[in-house]
């Protein structure tokens, strides 16, 4: 009986643990399938920003009086006094060839005498403003005969007098269409319909029609990340600008402010974590008595269940006006803390040997919360005082005059703070995992050749913790990659390109939150905006895997030392 029951618990175990290996391979084909099917759905919304533009035949008609095209545009050259403008500023050399203005008037192409078609444009908003060479579309010869503009987007259509045909956007440097169109052999006129879906090539006392397919002309490599010049603009310039400022303007759609904004963000989260989790946890690990550690450890873990949309909330309407109305507190107070701390630290070794060992070491950290507590707090009331005396009574004037920073209360220094608050839990709690993990024999074999337990952690114990440590610094920096509430509600979403701490930012994931809801399904901006959550699908990614290669790598290291 008992061989009896002891089989069939054997075999109840085995089906068990068969079910229980069927069940996590499920969940994790389930996790991966998942993955891949949301990849694939990223990448069919942002495949047709690739799909190339294209022309056909479509029908002829007789010539009538009216207009080529009821609602279209025909040829809309720049006035002879613009082009002598130019001219006489040294813009345009040698004789004029056909042209086209743009953007309201604000812009206009010039086809040259070597084939080239040149862009030029008002450096600044108004009427009267001085003229700039934009740039230069090689058109490869082209003899141009014939130019003419869409309204709505800054599309070129250059038709020769042999019936070749060239499509340009012109801000995205982008040569649509290069092709020859039967039946315009000595075009008489040309006209573009408003929408750009068709074309219409007069030919003597015919009018010959072309459907245009032409989604998204105004996307490239140029306009997404490099710098682009546009009318009213001083230079060239990385702008995101989704609504258009005027009815002749097109969206501004590139992706360098957001992409800086999202790593900047991150790295002033990071600024504040790293160092503050990594040195707590090695300190809650090695040196706090176990007692202590096992209040201290889950009381920052807890940290974590904090919701990011009241950490943000509480950054944009709390936080941010005291830390513009009291700067100078909040940037002495690091230093005026480390320099409590140590003067604390000296004060506790000048004791007497007798006192100091009725406290036990574990414990010892406590008499230092005052301290941490205090510090600040004086740091932050004293700021009128360190204003006057280091900074002139106005630290915001001075970052000004000095630096050149125009200081914006929702700033990075903010977002850093509160992010960083949101981040250090997970820092912290995989760090302490890895500290506390390394075998007790390796720290007790280098205590038994006469370290000190201060070299023991920084030669024995971080190295072989490096792996975990370095995990729990690539999930943090992962997580404030993605995160969204906080930098949307504490930064002031102004899509800047700039690195400095005191200004504002927009990170890629809460432009996608904020501007989403307004976008049309299947314009550019819409897909644009599912190509910036393919980008931070890729940082993520990059990062995970690069974080897993170095920890591996690590990890070979220092067992094989």
């Amino acid at each position: 009986m008992s061989r009896l029951a002891d089989s069939r618990v054997d075999r109840h175990r085995r089906w068990f643990d068969r079910g229980t290996s069927a069940l996590v391979g499920a969940a994790g084909v389930g996790v991966l399938g998942t993955i891949l099917l949301m990849l694939l759905y990223l990448l069919w919304e942002v495949m047709p920003l690739l799909q190339p533009a294209a022309i056909s035949y479509s029908h002829s008609e007789p010539a009538s009086g009216a207009g080529l095209l009821p609602a279209g545009r025909g040829p809309d050259p720049a006035s002879p006094a613009l082009l002598a403008e130019l001219a006489d500023a040294g813009l345009i050399a040698g004789a004029a060839g056909p042209s086209v203005r743009l953007a309201g008037g604000r812009a206009v192409i010039v086809a040259t005498g070597d084939g080239g078609l040149v862009e030029f444009g008002r450096t600044s908003a108004g009427p009267g403003g001085p003229w700039a060479r934009f740039r230069r579309l090689d058109s490869g010869g082209l003899p141009v005969r014939w130019l003419v503009a869409e309204p709505q987007r800054a599309v070129v259509y250059a038709l020769a007098a042999d019936g070749r045909l060239q499509a340009w956007h012109t801000v995205a440097e982008r040569r649509l269409l290069a092709t020859r169109l039967p039946r315009t052999v000595g075009a008489d006129s040309v006209a573009v319909a408003a929408d750009g879906a068709s074309l219409a090539v007069r030919v003597g006392e015919t009018v010959h029609h072309y459907r245009v397919r032409n989604p998204h002309p105004e996307v490239s490599f140029t306009s997404l990340w490099a710098a682009v010049w546009h009318p009213d603009y001083p230079a060239p310039a990385r702008v995101w600008q989704s609504s258009p400022a005027g009815a002749s303007d097109e969206p501004k759609l590139n992706l360098a402010p957001l992409a800086l904004g999202t790593f900047k963000a991150a790295f002033y989260t990071m600024l504040f974590a790293a160092p503050l989790g990594v040195l707590a946890a090695a300190y809650t690990a090695y040196f706090m008595a176990r007692p202590l550690r096992r209040v201290v450890k889950p009381g920052i873990e807890l940290m974590e269940a904090v919701p990011t949309v009241v950490l943000g909330f509480i950054a944009g309407l709390w936080l941010a006006p005291r830390v513009e109305h009291a700067l100078a507190g909040f940037l002495a107070a690091p230093l005026i803390l480390v320099a409590g701390i140590v003067a604390a630290g000296a004060l506790w070794s000048a004791l007497p040997r007798r006192w100091r060992r009725r406290l036990p070491p574990g414990v010892r950290p406590l008499l230092l919360l005052p301290v941490v507590v205090l510090l600040p707090w004086v740091s932050v009331s004293a700021s009128p005082v360190i204003e006057a005396a280091c900074f002139g009574g106005d630290v915001s004037g001075w970052l000004e005059r000095q630096l050149g920073i125009a200081y914006q209360q929702r700033n990075a220094l903010v977002v850093g703070m509160a992010m960083g608050f949101a981040v250090l839990p997970t820092v912290y709690s995989i760090t302490e995992d890895a500290i506390f993990s390394v075998p007790r024999s390796l720290s007790d074999g280098s205590l038994a050749l006469g370290a000190t337990r201060w070299q023991t952690l920084t030669g024995v114990v971080l190295p072989t913790a490096s792996p975990g440590i370095f995990s729990a610094l690539m999930i943090g920096l992962g997580r404030a990659i993605g995160e969204t509430m906080i930098v949307l509600m504490a930064t002031g979403n102004t899509p800047i390109l700039d690195v400095d701490p005191f200004t504002g930012l927009r990170s890629l994931s809460a432009n996608i939150v904020m501007e989403a809801p307004e976008s049309i399904v299947g314009s550019t901006h819409f897909r644009v905006l599912f190509l910036s959550a393919l980008l931070l699908f890729a940082f993520t990614f990059v990062i995970n895997t690069l974080a897993e290669l170095v920890r591996q790598r690590l990890r070979y290291r220092y067992a094989a030392g």
